[in-house]
């Protein structure tokens, strides 16, 4: 991958991540409506959930910012391949079958949802329905900027630790002669 597109990848990642660290700060500063009337979760549940995913957000947007800003090369690579992998993984596991349930739903092949719990069939397309497929269009897209950025720092890791070694072999030839 041309280290244009690693880059376009990576801020493309990073304003994903911005607008979540934006949305769940709001969340838990307008938690009530952020929880619903009907909710009987404590509020301190919600909290603390909302509270990792802001974390979470936050450090993700400075760790795509790290896989091509020069800075980035300071820290430690496990520090930032983990980190992305997690992320990359969890909206992948979060986005991509969310999103199938919505098409799945809406094109009536499963009107109930795929695990048929759905509370509106395919067709009333309601403001829960609606919500759904936003909620999991907008992770289904972290997914697709996540996972590229998690590939390209990878990619690039080896690249260098194979420029390295080639390298540091060079050395050791011409020490040796």
């Amino acid at each position: 991958m041309s280290d244009r597109r690693r880059r376009g990848w990576a801020y493309a990642a990073f304003g994903w991540l911005v607008l979540s660290f934006v949305w769940h700060a709001w969340m838990a500063v307008d938690y009530r409506r952020a929880m619903g009337p009907d909710s009987d979760a404590p509020v301190w549940v919600f909290l603390a959930y909302d509270g990792l995913v802001t974390l979470m957000s936050a450090v993700g947007a400075v760790l795509v910012l790290a896989t091509v800003r020069a800075w980035g090369d300071r820290i430690p690579g496990w520090m930032v391949r983990v980190p992305l992998w997690f992320g990359a993984g969890l909206l992948v596991v979060r986005g991509v079958p969310g999103l199938i349930e919505n098409i799945t739903t809406v094109t009536g092949i499963t009107p109930h949802g795929l695990l048929g719990q759905a509370t509106e069939l395919a067709g009333a397309w309601g403001t829960a329905f609606w919500t759904s497929l936003a909620i999991n269009t907008y992770f289904f897209i972290g997914a697709v900027v996540m996972v590229p950025v998690a590939v390209a720092y990878e990619r690039a890791v080896k690249s260098r630790q194979s420029g390295s070694e080639a390298r540091l072999s060079g050395l050791q030839h011409h020490v040796q002669t």
